[in-house]
């Protein structure tokens, strides 16, 4: 897939670090649980649904409502951040080393190509400002064919 990435180490040993803080600065329970789900998480190679967070993890006995609050509590973090994709669903994807990007997402195989918004975000920030706006956050999606799906297309054969 591409956009998917690798998280050092260390990286995600402090992440965790800082959930764990964030849970307790909150009064919430810094449970074994929680900190599996949230390593698992931070450290997913690429974009993810909660079920297939749910995958890695079943092993352990964890519900799918325990990774749903998990994720939300992830997400207030900001340590994931939530991708809705129209007709996908959710996803999610580590905040970790890769905060400012953008996504095309074929319609046709799914796949999830991501891009650095920083002139996108630019232009944005300037019409903010001529409207006297604060912008907060931004996201910046776009929806197509990805080059093998045009590929078939031109082809006559079925999707990869």
């Amino acid at each position: 897939m591409k956009g998917a990435w690798a998280v050092a180490k260390e990286d995600l040993a402090e992440a965790v670090l800082a959930f764990e803080h964030f849970l307790r600065q909150r009064g919430f329970k810094v449970t074994r649980t929680r900190l599996w789900i949230a390593e698992r998480a931070l450290g997913f190679p690429g974009h993810f649904s909660a079920a297939d967070l749910w995958g890695t993890l079943r092993i352990h006995g964890i519900s799918m409502a325990t990774i749903y609050r998990t994720l939300d509590l992830l997400e207030q973090a900001d340590l994931i951040r939530r991708c809705t994709f129209m007709g996908t669903g959710a996803r999610y994807e580590s905040c970790l080393g890769h905060k400012h990007h953008g996504h095309f997402l074929c319609r046709r195989c799914g796949t999830i190509v991501e891009f650095d918004e920083g002139e996108v975000k630019e232009f944005l920030c300037k019409i903010a400002d001529e409207h006297d706006f604060q912008l907060q956050q931004t996201v910046i999606q776009g929806f197509g064919l990805c080059a093998a799906c045009r590929h078939a297309e031109r082809e006559g054969w079925a999707s990869p």
